[in-house]
């Protein structure tokens, strides 16, 4: 019940009136004979902190020498509410005037519900007409209108939070389509299928996996709210060898519930203290605790609605509306997931049921070998993943004998499966690195073969690459444990069109696997939490960028749109 409490707190919480950034604030200027008046006007039960607001000519804060309505304690917290005058005479503009002049207000305020709005940054150019100056307000820079991730940032300071997680709720079903959210999928089944799964009522199913869903969403909020302090995707600090052995053994230890080789059941004194809770209480720790854990360790790499939020998190410090964000992202990329809950309801119990379980097992090891991927040669990947194999078609009856058609047609389907797998072995023993086409010894195919990349892991030398190089350059951040990165190499990059297109580019690798501290350095000043992320830049200035996966199409459009303007 206290989950379902949780649930009721943020949907409560979502449908309270918060005002958008410009219902919030509104901004005036005037001039006459002697001086430029702004007017900051502020809606009701919003305030201003004193601290946060600047007046920068041409770089020079213009604040300590002019006077405006005195501040009000609120908090411990100097706050200013109502309305907010600031008057600049053009005497003491004319101190820092140059051949073109640029004044920005930067400002931040809360309302007293609690909601904090990102820092805002509103641009001028100083005009001179005649005897009188006039302020002409700038749209914002390229920076925010070309990445999307800042384009989500912004939106995540104006608009309705209504609006907003209604939006990263759609976010997160369109995420649950990528691949990396795939894995999701058979260990959920299994989770569910080793407690029994399919005795238990279809309602209790959906339970279970509602459990998983919520736990695997409040993982993403506290992963996303630190990985914006700390400037960093948590996913990096995962990936450590240790960590992927740790996971590798969780995956093989369900295996072996699933072949019933251990029980996979808490003690009975917890088991007892849950059951007087609820009656059905039975193994709902270990699946809110797996699925806390797996969306940490096979979550998505970052996209750029969560690369959004964590922008705006860490601009803002608003922990609320940024991790409140990401937990209604999550959940909508576990909606599919609630579907497998409420399918095992409906398998019949039976002694077929033990193909099933063994299935899922096989299921666990392979996704055991998927998580040593990340550390293990390819060749041994093969090898791992070929004896699997020939295991697999053993237990599920490649011996027994046919007695009808539809066991004939299962046969011949193990046998296929044998075939293949007795492939990637003996390709894993001679060294070869292509799943698809395992016995080709000689000629090994490469990633991005029609594409050379430069890769570099000192700050200093991407950005004297940036600054000094002639040619277009696009960075390419990317890591091991990234599916996302190895889907847009083997898709987006491997597009004749986009071969074509890049030829005009310097192309540089920057590898996130490890994340030392070279690598934190560089991910702080490119802003990037995680991979993979494309950034394209043209005599030193950022022209766009792409995160997270995607399509050649969408690329080359994007790209060309950048172009144009």
């Amino acid at each position: 019940m206290r989950i379902i409490y949780l649930l009721l707190f943020f949907l409560t919480l979502s449908f309270s009136k918060i005002l958008s950034l410009n219902e919030a604030f509104k901004i005036d200027t005037f001039s006459n004979d002697t001086a430029i008046i702004l007017e900051l006007k502020i809606a009701d039960e919003v305030y201003v902190y004193d601290d946060k607001i600047k007046l920068l000519l041409n770089n020079q804060n213009l604040i300590p020498f002019i006077s405006y309505k005195e501040a009000v304690l609120r908090q411990n917290e100097k706050v200013h509410y109502d309305e907010l005058k600031f008057i600049l005479p053009y005497s003491l503009l004319s101190q820092y005037l140059k051949d073109k002049n640029f004044l920005e207000f930067q400002y931040q305020g809360c309302s007293n519900e609690g909601f904090c709005y990102q820092p805002q940054k509103i641009n001028f150019e100083l005009e001179k007409q005649g005897e009188i100056f006039t302020l002409k307000r700038l749209e914002k820079d390229n920076l925010s209108k070309k990445s999307q991730e800042n384009i989500i940032a912004n939106f995540l300071a104006k608009e309705n939070l209504t609006f907003i997680l209604l939006s990263f709720f759609g976010y997160g079903l369109l995420l649950s389509l990528t691949p990396c959210s795939l894995p999701m999928i058979p260990i959920l089944s299994s989770l569910i299928l080793a407690k029994g799964g399919n005795k238990n009522s279809k309602i209790h199913n959906l339970f279970l996996s509602f459990v998983y869903i919520f736990f695997m969403s409040l993982a993403y909020a506290i992963a996303g709210v630190i990985a914006s302090y700390l400037g960093a995707s948590v996913q990096g600090y995962l990936q450590k060898t240790w960590v992927i052995v740790l996971f590798a053994l969780i995956f093989i230890f369900f295996a072996l519930a699933m072949f019933d080789v251990i029980k996979f059941e808490l003690p009975l004194k917890i088991q007892n203290f849950i059951s007087q809770k609820s009656h059905k209480g039975k193994g709902i720790l270990s699946i809110a605790i797996m699925g806390f854990l797996s969306a940490l360790i096979i979550g998505p790499c970052v996209a750029a609605p969560l690369a959004g939020a964590l922008l705006y998190i860490a601009d803002s410090k608003d922990i609320l509306l940024g991790g409140l964000a990401l937990f209604i992202m999550s959940l909508g990329m576990g909606i599919p997931l609630l579907f497998v809950g409420f399918g095992i309801g409906f398998l019949k119990p039976g002694i077929w049921m033990q193909k099933i379980k063994i299935l899922f097992g096989f299921v666990m090891l392979a996704m055991t070998i998927w998580i040593l991927s990340r550390i293990l040669e390819t060749r041994i990947i093969l090898c791992l993943y070929g004896i699997l194999g020939v295991f697999f078609s053993v237990f599920m009856g490649l011996f027994d004998k046919t007695l009808n058609i539809l066991e004939k047609f299962k046969k011949a389907f193990l046998i296929l499966i044998l075939s293949y797998s007795l492939c990637l072995f003996l390709g894993g023993i001679f060294g070869a690195k292509d799943f698809l086409n395992p016995l080709n010894f000689s000629t090994q195919k490469q990633e991005n073969e029609d594409l050379t990349f430069t890769t570099l892991s000192n700050l200093n030398e991407i950005q004297r690459q940036i600054k000094q190089n002639k040619q277009k350059i696009m960075l390419d951040f990317t890591a091991s444990w990234c599916e996302n990165c190895k889907f847009l190499d083997e898709t987006t990059f491997k597009d004749e069109r986009v071969i074509e297109e890049l030829k005009n580019y310097k192309l540089i690798k920057v590898d996130l696997t490890e994340i030392n501290e070279e690598q934190r350095k560089i991910m702080k000043e490119f802003q990037i939490f995680g991979p993979p992320v494309l950034i394209f830049f043209d005599k030193g200035k950022e022209m766009i960028r792409f995160t997270g996966f995607i399509g050649a199409e969408e690329f080359l459009k994007n790209l060309e749109q950048s172009l144009l303007k």
